[in-house]
């Protein structure tokens, strides 16, 4: 269906001309971001299609450029279209008050929102200052819905990327159940030992699963251990 095909009080455009912006759905938003669908299917069809797989905006907000071109249906100019409007709204928050990170429990205030959704599991990182602020979130890795993939070198590399002073790792556990596996214990071993070699601290590492989190740093009293 086209969105010329709807009637006028249905399609987002007029709605919002018309002073209804606060009624328009995550989707009918996106549709006016693309302004044009595909052959037999709308813009609302296509960003209704995307938020389904994304797993919602907190679940699409965390997609890279790469993730949105590799979407069915969307394709380069309304990947690049998207990131944009993430990109801008990355920047307004970075001139404005940036959010701290400072312990496990703000870790996981943070993080839980953003991975709602995700049906298999994704790496990331909060690359921080010296003050806790978040100077970037990235996801480096996605992978099955039983296992992701990254190295203590890339990691560290894309912090540094962005002057970090610390890093946290993330990443979450499609079954809904954080608990740390072995690989878990062995990857976060071998990412505390190459951020102190590069003076680049691993601040936690948080399993992200359904409505709960494990971190590292509160299990394993990184603040009492050092």
């Amino acid at each position: 269906m086209r969105i010329l095909d709807l009637s006028p009080d249905q399609r987002p455009r007029e709605r919002l001309l018309a002073g209804h912006g606060d009624t328009l759905s995550d989707a009918d938003l996106l549709a006016l971001l693309w302004g044009t669908g595909r052959q037999g299917r709308s813009a609302v069809e296509l960003a209704q299609e995307l938020l389904s797989r994304s797993g919602g905006l907190a679940g699409l907000w965390s997609f890279g450029l790469s993730d949105l071109t590799s979407q069915p249906g969307i394709g380069p100019a309304r990947a690049c279209q998207l990131w944009a409007a993430q990109e801008l709204c990355r920047r307004s928050q970075r001139r404005g008050e940036r959010t701290r990170i400072t312990s496990p429990r703000a870790a996981g205030d943070y993080l839980l929102p953003r991975c709602h959704g995700w049906s298999e599991e994704r790496f990331g990182l909060l690359a921080l200052n010296a003050k806790g602020e978040l100077l970037a979130e990235r996801i480096l890795s996605q992978g099955t819905a039983t296992a992701t993939m990254i190295s203590p070198r890339e990691f560290f590399r894309e912090a540094l990327r962005y002057g970090a002073t610390s890093a946290l790792a993330f990443h979450n556990h499609p079954s809904g159940d954080p608990s740390p596996s072995a690989e878990d214990r062995l990857l976060t071993k071998r990412l505390r030992a190459a951020g102190e070699s590069l003076g680049v601290p691993l601040s936690d590492h948080l399993i992200l699963g359904e409505g709960r989190y494990h971190s590292f740093r509160a299990a394993e009293g990184w603040d009492r251990t050092g």
